[in-house]
This record gives C-alpha cells, structure tokens and sequence, in this order.
C-alpha cells in the first residue's frame, strides 16, 4: 500500500525491484526462473490446510486460485475467512483495483512473501 506523500512511480520502482530479489530467490533455490503460475502454486500448497502433494490438474488450478486470492489479499482486494470445511474462502472488497492485472499479482507477491520472511 501506498504510504501519505510517496512518489507512485518510486513505489513501483520498489515494487519492481523486490520482486526481482523474490526471482532471484526461487531461481537459486530452484535452480530456474518461475512462471508467476508456479509461484501462485507454491502460495497455495502453503496456504491450503488440506492438499499437500496434488494429483490431478483440477487439484493444480485450485491451488493457483488460492495463491492468487490469497496475494490478492494482501493488497486488499479480497477478505479471507475459514469456510466450514476449513478452506479459505475470499468475499470481494469495496476497494477498486487499479493497474495492470501482472503487476497487481507481482506485487501482491512481494507483500506474502515479505510476511513469510523470504523478502526482508
């Protein structure tokens, strides 16, 4: 989120580049450089209370939705709460959201995972 006063353009500047230290990060670990598909799962393999290691595609895609809800959230887009069977469930906010669709992703990604620890 934008801070009183800060420059747009330097935010995203910041933005930018954070997400590259996050690339970086996954292409040492990895040893290749992830499609933003690849990490929206890897947010929803850590996100999910149930699915650990998914078989099939439909398993796959609902894991990206919950990693992409879930980066989403983190930008205010959407709420997040417990369904009774345990599952996140997201209920759209009020808040518009702006901008390219990528760069909302990219940088919700940088605010999950500076809350995990992997960006400092």
């Amino acid at each position: 989120m934008q801070q009183e006063g800060e420059n747009p353009e330097l935010n995203e500047v910041r933005f930018a580049e954070e997400f590259k230290k996050l690339e970086y990060e996954f292409i040492r670990r990895f040893k290749k450089k992830p499609a933003l598909e690849a990490m929206l799962l890897l947010i929803g393999y850590q996100e999910s209370p149930l699915v650990k290691h998914s078989q099939s595609k439909e398993e796959k895609l609902d894991l990206i939705n919950l990693g992409l809800l879930t980066v989403l959230s983190r930008l205010g887009l959407f709420r997040r709460r417990t369904g009774e069977n345990g599952w996140p469930e997201f209920d759209p906010t009020d808040l518009p959201a702006h901008g390219d669709r990528e760069k909302l992703i990219r940088k919700g990604m940088v605010l999950y995972f500076r809350e995990t620890g992997l960006l400092s």
